[in-house]
């Protein structure tokens, strides 16, 4: 006995503590669980509804997860090297999925030209939503909003060009969505600006709409009785639109800007989402308004722009569904890890924002919401490049 520990000698000479002895049954099957899980994530995210729950875990779990057993390797001695190549190999399957921008290291976007284009996208919260007055329920996580004169100030502050607004929508205490009718205090509150609307849906714009129109999920749904309209639906058109495309007449161009708000891996309605209330109707909406988007961008011949709430991280393979021919505008911010959601504890990015070729993305930040959402704001500035 030395200092009260027992020391155990090796053939060869080595020597261990009982404490380095218990830490190898530890990291091995830690490995091997997590190498196990990380291999079906990438074999099952976005292709079975019933993964949707496990699709829920903080992005950063995959490059963090593998690095904490590679440094518990280090102390090992038995079968290390099967737990690194365990360790390595999780890393490897699940790298793509943590949400790092490593882009953002050596992007340098190019100055804006004097015509460039500001964009504004926005999860708001469910729009104004009063508490008070016999009004509906307040958000359903915290504090609700009372100051709508801030609501308004905060939209007008980021002087956008452009302004992509999702969760135009309040909710009663049934969880019913309720229609709002804001357009004249809209037109109001932003004088010179044109407004296309549709289902949950608002786009606010400097430039003249030239077209509009929401796109419809019901055509691409794999099984057409799987619809996402609850019985005695007064308002179909919240279920079934999720992307709202105006078509923008910029300078002597038109340009087509998608605004999209894609349904939440579980249930979100009211009081918030629950992975209790997992189901295959709902995956079957989300790929359903992917693949309506996917197909309207692939037959449209006009620049384009994408933003909205995906309810999707990089985690979720879902997102493969997206337009090959559009690109994600990440590089452009700078950050290491961009999050969007929630405000409290920034885990995972949901709010995107995409190009076609023929736009340049020359600044992208992500903008507080002053306790006005739990969602952060998406800026940019853009240009058409040809």
């Amino acid at each position: 006995m030395t200092g009260g520990t027992r020391i155990v000698t090796r053939p060869g000479g080595s020597l261990r503590t009982p404490r380095a002895r218990r830490r190898i049954p530890v990291v091995m099957p830690a490995a091997a669980a997590w190498l196990i899980f990380a291999g079906l994530h990438r074999a099952l995210s976005g292709r079975v509804w019933w993964w949707q729950v496990p699709e829920l875990v903080p992005p950063l779990a995959f490059a963090a997860v593998p690095m904490v057993l590679l440094a518990a390797v280090a102390v090992a001695r038995r079968a290390r090297r099967t737990a690194l190549a365990m360790a390595v190999l999780s890393l490897v399957l699940g790298g793509g999925a943590c949400g790092l921008n490593l882009a953002s290291l050596w992007h340098r976007a190019a100055p804006a030209p004097p015509d460039a284009i500001s964009v504004f996208s926005w999860n708001t919260w469910y729009w104004d939503q009063p508490a008070a007055g016999g009004r509906p329920m307040p958000p359903p996580t915290g504090t609700p909003r009372r100051d709508v004169k801030g609501f308004y100030r905060y939209l007008r502050a980021q002087h956008a060009d452009v302004l992509l607004l999702q969760e135009y929508v309040y909710f009663g205490a049934d969880s019913r969505p309720i229609r709002v009718n804001d357009l004249d205090r809209l037109r109001r509150e932003f004088p010179g600006y044109h407004v296309a609307t549709v289902s949950e849906l608002v786009t606010l714009s400097r430039f003249p709409i030239v077209a509009q129109r929401g796109l419809d999920l019901r055509p691409w749904l794999e099984d057409g009785r799987d619809t996402p309209v609850p019985p005695g639906s007064g308002w179909p058109g919240f279920h079934t639109v999720k992307t709202l495309r105006t078509d923008l007449r910029v300078g002597g161009r038109t340009v087509s800007f998608y605004n999209a708000h894609i349904n939440t891996p579980v249930d979100s309605s009211p009081p918030g989402p629950d992975p209790r209330r997992l189901n295959r109707t709902q995956h079957e909406a989300r790929e359903a308004n992917l693949r309506a988007l996917a197909a309207d961008v692939r037959a449209n011949p006009l620049p384009a722009f994408l933003a909205g709430d995906f309810n999707a991280s990089p985690a979720m393979g879902i997102l493969r569904l997206l337009p090959e021919r559009l690109t994600d505008a990440a590089p452009a911010i700078d950050s290491l890890y961009p999050a969007t959601w929630d405000e409290r504890w920034p885990l995972w990015r949901i709010d995107w924002a995409f190009t076609s070729p023929e736009v340049a993305v020359h600044e992208y930040r992500l903008i507080p919401s002053e306790g006005q959402s739990d969602h952060r704001g998406q800026r940019l500035v853009l240009s058409l490049t040809r």
